[in-house]
């Protein structure tokens, strides 16, 4: 491997642990001695003649870097690797992998509950400030939570959709859906508009996935995209579930609510009772 651009960090591609549209994630090893570089690391790579929106997603994630609840990026570089010139951002290694990943170890019965309480209050402190600087990041799911750390603390991740939306009102879309429609908000579907409204429903989703193991909208459903934003547009999601204590099926239905203006914003989620103040460490 050869690198092509100047970067202080010195690493070495691993195995590939993720895949996309985009290109691949590899886990890395780095030979930095600097105690703010970790010695594995994972690094995001696209062809670099395609790697624009790869770039403007490393500019988001400089955005957030004093948040401890969103991924950190260490910088990125450009290396020449069997012919192809690549572009890498370099991020911080989810050793634990996915939140869709510990979701599925227990799909029967969901996650135990300081571990949702836990997880959703990481992910609430994450949107609070990515909001709080004015961007929505339009695809909030448990895919791109991240559980980083033996403390496996969730951090938000993919910043590829995110988009500055000037201020707490939701700004229309100019083209096409953005994000995953399984998550999607009402008012996605319905009048064309993004703001923190979207991404607290589909918080609201990934808590109910959390707590039930199961997704909001039937499975099945999502093989028929049309016919599930149909549901999404005009229907209500079903919160009768036996896993819901009476604080949880309240905390999702302020998450849940059609009306966006009504959605309570990550600032009031993160004071409802449904979150106590939570000392305890996750021990799996």
């Amino acid at each position: 491997m050869a690198a092509i651009t100047d970067h202080p960090i010195i690493w070495t591609r691993g195995k590939t642990i993720g895949r996309g549209s985009f290109g691949i994630v590899t886990s890395a090893t780095t030979t930095n001695f600097s105690i703010d570089i970790p010695s594995t690391i994972a690094v995001k790579s696209v062809l670099f003649s395609r790697s624009k929106s790869l770039q403007k997603e490393r500019e988001l994630l400089h955005e957030f870097q004093d948040c401890d609840h969103v991924i950190r990026c260490f910088g990125a570089n450009v290396t020449e690797e069997d012919g192809k010139i690549l572009y890498n951002m370099l991020l911080e290694y989810a050793s634990a992998g996915s939140l869709a990943d510990r979701i599925g170890q227990n799909s029967r019965h969901g996650l135990q509950d300081f571990e949702v309480k836990q997880y959703a209050k990481s992910i609430l402190l994450g949107l609070s400030h990515i909001h709080g600087r004015g961007f929505v990041h339009r695809d909030i799911k448990p895919d791109n939570i991240l559980l980083v750390g033996t403390d496996k603390v969730a951090k938000i991740a993919d910043f590829g959709f995110a988009k500055k939306v000037g201020g707490v009102k939701s700004q229309k879309r100019k083209h096409g859906l953005k994000g995953t429609p399984m998550y999607m908000a009402p008012e996605l579907v319905l009048d064309n508009e993004y703001g923190p409204e979207a991404d607290i429903w589909a918080f609201g989703c990934t808590v109910f996935e959390m707590v039930t193991g199961k997704t909001v909208w039937d499975c099945s459903e999502a093989n028929n995209v049309v016919y599930l934003l149909c549901k999404i547009g005009m229907g209500s999601p079903d919160l009768q579930n036996k896993r819901l204590s009476k604080e949880a099926e309240d905390f999702l239905k302020k998450c849940l609510v059609k009306e966006p203006r009504s959605r309570w914003t990550a600032d009031m989620l993160l004071k409802h009772p449904f979150l106590p103040f939570i000392k305890a460490t996750i021990i799996l």
